[in-house]
């Protein structure tokens, strides 16, 4: 995983990048607007590929951070649907 990531050249901190990653038994993908998340995600599962990793889809989920309480809608994401949650478990 950490050739996948540094190949990504996500450095820096949400601040002052438009999008990172994080990595520890799981990845977050951090990110200021939709598109960057997709496009995130995206390079991500294609450099994974390149060394035989797969994303687990069914264990893939995003969190919206927002002041509204908007509906909970799943996202469509190179034909696959990702799953909207409320708040994710730290399990660090």
């Amino acid at each position: 995983m950490d050739c996948i990531l540094k190949k990504m050249e996500l450095r820096g901190n949400i601040s002052t990048r438009l999008r990172q990653c994080t990595a520890y038994a799981d990845i977050l993908i951090g990110a200021r607007t939709t598109q960057a998340m997709i496009d995130t995600f995206v390079k991500l599962k294609n450099e994974s590929l390149k060394y035989g990793l797969t994303v687990n889809i069914h264990k893939t989920k995003y969190l919206k951070c927002s002041r509204r309480q908007d509906q909970l809608k799943p996202r469509n994401i190179g034909n696959k649907e990702i799953e909207q949650v409320r708040s994710f478990k730290y399990l660090g």
